[in-house]
């Protein structure tokens, strides 16, 4: 497991202090979200709901983004996320119709499986479950995340490959950086604790460019981490980031949280914001609820509905109203995010950290929350083919 600088941020009180952790490896582990009230039964029983990130961190939402009438959209951080328009992996109809966003993950696999490194359509969906937690995240995570965003907005096969690189080319490079990223050019490396390169991603790809201050990542508009002031656009906050580059988070769609030492444990308390504007328990700008005062933080659940207080305000989200649907409010059960309220899927009958099969040319997977079939032929492809993907078996649809 690769290990990654702590994310420092202002003292929120005495007891208090933002906190970031780093994400385990390609699917490692698998968190789950309980769902229920806010009670301490309730944090460790109930109803589970689970799906597995492309980098084996807990799993929440799918994100909020904005279509700017060309094919693209962005994320809550201000990368593009979805990909130009596909030919094959139309829909057929019947059964196995599929939505664009199964199209653009079958599209990117069949790109992988002609010279890179396919990752199953399962992995690949739930990218979009991680999106909403992009401002918490951080180590090879956020590498992961910022890589598959690229390959979604690639048009063609040479850019889906060219987002990452092959990590063995580094190999020597990551020898005299244990532990820790780095830029090699425009080149965002990832090494882990031995010195073993475990993520790469070529920052031009994305059209931007590789960038270090107290750690490292890809970004366009340059910035002096904790000298650079931050900014609202509406229920954007623009701020910059450790790399060293501005970024831009949604307030409606993403998560920070808090860790909060105790006298006999630490609780662990989300932040869900609705927009930007003056945090009273930072002191400088942040996202914030629009409800009544509140001095400190406090989460809960009442039915769909997460309320948590943000920037010394109360903010409310609903869980029902989040795609894909299906989704109420809960606590992680495990994971850097363990103990913090979310949106979730609730009660789904498949798993994304399962595996997936071929029978013949039908892929069988995971579709969100819904055991699903494709036939890849039928949608243009050249059939079916598994692989395997650390203990999961994984296929995709081949060119």
């Amino acid at each position: 497991m690769a290990s990654a600088p702590v994310a420092m941020q202002p003292d929120v009180s005495m007891t208090a202090r933002l906190a970031t952790y780093a994400h385990a490896l390609l699917l490692l582990t698998l968190g789950t979200v309980a769902c229920g009230d806010d009670d301490a039964d309730a944090q460790t029983d109930g109803t589970t709901a689970a799906a597995e990130s492309t980098t084996g961190a807990p799993v929440t939402t799918t994100a909020t983004t904005s279509d700017d009438g060309t094919g693209a959209s962005s994320d809550a951080t201000g990368v593009e996320t979805s990909a130009a328009d596909t030919t094959a992996g139309e829909s057929t109809g019947g059964p196995n119709e599929f939505d664009p966003r199964v199209a653009d993950c079958l599209r990117i696999d069949a790109c992988e499986a002609d010279g890179g490194a396919p990752i199953g359509l399962q992995a690949c969906l739930a990218h979009a479950l991680d999106v909403p937690w992009t401002w918490a995240s951080v180590g090879p995570h956020r590498l992961e995340l910022a890589a598959m965003a690229c390959k979604l907005a690639a048009t063609d096969c040479e850019g889906v490959r060219a987002c990452t690189p092959p990590v063995e080319r580094y190999a020597a490079l990551c020898e005299g950086s244990i532990g820790g990223d780095l830029c090699d050019g425009d080149t965002w490396v990832w090494c882990d604790e031995l010195g073993t390169p475990v993520g790469a991603m070529d920052c031009t790809a994305a059209g931007q460019s590789c960038n270090q201050d107290i750690w490292a990542g890809c970004g366009t508009d340059p910035c002096e981490f904790g000298v650079t002031e931050a900014e609202c656009d509406g229920d954007v906050l623009r701020e910059c980031a450790p790399n060293g580059t501005m970024q831009q988070v949604d307030c409606t769609s993403q998560y920070n949280y808090v860790n909060v030492s105790g006298p006999k444990s630490e609780e662990v308390y989300a932040i869900a914001g609705e927009t930007c504007g003056f945090d009273e328990l930072k002191g400088s700008l942040g996202c914030i609820g629009t409800g009544e005062t509140c001095d400190f933080f406090e989460q809960s659940c009442d039915g769909d509905v997460l309320t948590t207080c943000a920037g010394g305000k109360l903010a409310e989200r609903d869980c029902a109203a989040l795609e894909p649907g299906g989704q109420s409010c809960g606590y992680w059960q495990s994971g850097p995010f363990s103990g913090a309220a979310t949106c979730g899927l609730v009660d789904p009958a498949c798993d994304l950290g399962g595996d997936e099969s071929c029978d013949g040319d039908v892929l069988s997977f995971c579709n969100w929350d819904t055991a699903d079939t494709l036939d890849c032929a039928a949608a243009g492809y050249g059939g079916c083919a598994t692989a395997q993907a650390g203990e999961r078996t994984i296929a995709y649809c081949t060119p």
